[in-house]
């Protein structure tokens, strides 16, 4: 019957499957949890029907579930960032913009963030627009490249290295480095921070009239953190992009290195971000990618160990012809 067989091609086979079964558990409970603390939105019942998808389709794209999941968790976590203001340190206001000048101009001049916000034109709004846009997406379709093309390993390197990027991130701009950005500056000088200061889109609002949609401008508007110039993980999701492809082919490392200094350029210029943030995001990037490199090393090494150990123990039991020994006979 058509659906028997319908029935049977879905039922989860190989790889995951118990990961398929759970998902119709953790998803619904996870809506519940965020329904429950901040409220559902369009953007989480999309994120849970994508999730179920992948993991009932196959074992490959149930896998490449699994991978994106630190992906999927971080931008929910994201979310939850108000419950822990609370923790949060002094603002700093007029430090960093010192130090950047200390550090980043000739003299009195204008460090290179001022110089580049000073000449603004519709091709650069355009381009920095696009770039800044999607900065989530980027590293989530790398990470799909590098999976599909046969480097799963290198997938669940990125996702992971992603997650650890994040928390790092978080607790610097909550608990460590809480930091103006050079918009907020702009808008309400050096003086002691402003906590009740709106959220701002700042130079990509010229993106949203070129376009005539408000793209930038509702992004922003649900921002949970005004205070999270330092680090910048714009830089950091494209410095780890970066990274991860450079070792895979010449075209992904054009393109992932390419993306990466639009992306530093675009931060300046559309006054989200000193030079110091960047700097620091792409720190935390390769730090983040190459602990867990060093991660996934030590567990593969000690999973080879386990398995050379048994092996002698196991040749043992055999003899020549592949019966079992007279000492094994012995024991049974």
């Amino acid at each position: 019957m058509p659906l028997q067989r319908l029935v049977t091609r879905l039922k989860p086979q190989g790889y995951g499957a118990s990961w398929a079964y759970a998902s119709l558990g953790v998803v619904p409970a996870g809506l519940l949890l965020v329904h429950a603390v901040i409220g559902l939105g369009s953007e989480h019942y999309a994120m849970a029907a994508a999730f179920l998808v992948l993991a009932w389709v196959g074992p490959r794209a149930r896998q490449f579930s699994a991978l994106v999941a630190p992906f999927a968790l971080c931008g929910l976590t994201y979310q939850f960032l108000p419950l822990i203001m609370p923790l949060r340190g002094d603002i700093d206001v007029a430090f960093i913009w010192e130090l950047e000048r200390a550090l980043f101009s000739v003299g009195d001049g204008p460090t290179l963030g001022d110089a580049l916000a000073a000449r603004p034109h519709p091709v650069l709004d355009t381009v920095s627009g696009l770039v800044y846009i999607t900065y989530f997406a980027q590293i989530i379709l790398l990470t799909a490249w590098f999976h599909f093309r046969g480097d799963p390993s290198r997938a669940l390197r990125v996702g992971l290295a992603f997650a650890v990027l994040n928390v790092m991130g978080w607790v610097t701009w909550v608990l460590l480095w809480p930091a103006a950005p050079p918009w907020y500056v702009d808008i309400y000088g050096l003086g002691p921070a402003v906590m009740d200061a709106a959220p701002s889109a700042a130079g990509a609002l010229r993106f949203d009239a070129l376009i005539g949609v408000p793209l930038f401008h509702d992004y922003y508007a649900k921002s949970t953190n005004v205070f999270g110039a330092m680090p910048s993980l714009h830089m950091g999701y494209a410095t780890l992009a970066a990274i991860a492809g450079w070792r895979f082919n010449r075209p992904v490392r054009i393109f992932s290195l390419g993306y990466a200094l639009l992306m530093a350029f675009s931060a300046m210029y559309l006054r989200h971000h000193y030079l110091l943030d960047l700097v620091a995001g792409a720190a935390y990037a390769a730090g983040a990618y190459f602990v867990i490199g060093w991660a996934m090393a030590r567990s593969k090494a000690r999973s080879h160990v386990g398995s050379d150990e048994r092996q002698p123990s196991e040749a043992a039991e055999l003899a020549p012809s592949g019966q079992p020994s007279q000492e094994a006979q012995l024991t049974q």
